[in-house]
């Protein structure tokens, strides 16, 4: 029971406690579209419904599963890993094994970590790593605070638009899946990104017809991105988007530019209203 409770308030914090303080620089909004565990759909459907619009993003890989059966689909192999990159999207990392962080102690996470970055190096020539997704969203803080200092960036699953002082090791975001993105939702939370000038990341899992509980279609997937780039706001993956907030890894000498891009309207044509939501 004590351990019980010490586990909740260790992810409480890890939720919480703003562990990576960012003040965002940017002066226009921005937005990112981000593939957790990438099942092959995500390859094979997702990634081009961006390449359309000209945009990339960023799919978050554990290696030790690629080319495996889940419940809902098989995850991206490593060939597809491979022509992600060579496409210019951005590889991301999460643990080698798809194992929550907050089940691991300090030496198997740096382990797991060290084995994932090894063979996304081994499968794409020059590629290096430098933001992380939680498995499952979950975290603890001793290790969201080993995370950061191995990775530029953290993402996790609780919903909110990142704006002002943020938590570079817990990013926000907003499922982009067909049963809870509404249309209501994404005219309000597309408004204050543009009034915060904020930074909105989506996330899902797979793109397929009919999607999992927790996936998107293509259809749906490219209504948002359309709708995105109607309001004049530049997709970015998210390495991209974090030279664009003014974030300069301590590694590189200079900081890089902030990006300023016109704000345009709100439109949020074809999308269902909250009442079409499924529960």
């Amino acid at each position: 029971m004590l351990q019980f409770l010490l586990d909740g308030v260790s992810h409480k914090a890890a939720r919480h406690h703003r562990s990576k303080p960012f003040v965002m620089r940017n002066t226009a909004p921005l937005v990112s579209f981000t593939f957790d565990d990438v099942p092959d759909s995500a390859y094979a459907n997702g990634a081009p419904v961006l390449e359309a619009q000209g945009a990339r993003g960023t799919f978050y890989i554990a290696a030790g599963i690629c080319g495996r059966p889940d419940t809902h689909w098989r995850a991206i192999d490593r060939n597809q890993v491979r022509a992600l990159h060579d496409r210019r999207h951005e590889i991301g990392c999460h643990t080698f094994s798809h194992v929550s962080v907050d089940r691991l102690d300090a030496r198997t996470m740096e382990e797991e970590c060290r084995r994932n970055r090894a063979v996304l190096r081994e499968l794409c020539a020059g590629v290096e790593p430098t933001n992380f997704c939680y498995p499952f969203g979950r975290a603890s803080l001793p290790r969201k605070l080993q995370l950061l200092r191995c990775f530029d960036s953290c993402r996790g699953i609780y919903e909110g638009v990142n704006a002002g002082i943020v938590d570079l090791a817990m990013l926000r975001v907003i499922e982009l899946y067909d049963r809870t993105l509404t249309r209501d939702k994404l005219r309000r939370v597309l408004r204050e990104n543009r009034e915060r000038r904020g930074w909105l990341i989506f996330y899902t899992h797979d793109v397929a017809d009919p999607p999992s509980p927790i996936g998107c279609s293509p259809r749906f997937l490219r209504t948002i991105v359309e709708t995105v780039q109607d309001a004049n706001m530049p997709c970015l993956p998210v390495r991209d988007a974090l030279a664009a907030i003014g974030y300069s890894p301590v590694r590189e000498a200079a900081p890089r530019a902030p990006v300023s891009m016109p704000v345009g309207r709100d439109t949020t044509a074809g999308l269902r209203n909250d009442s079409a939501s499924a529960a």
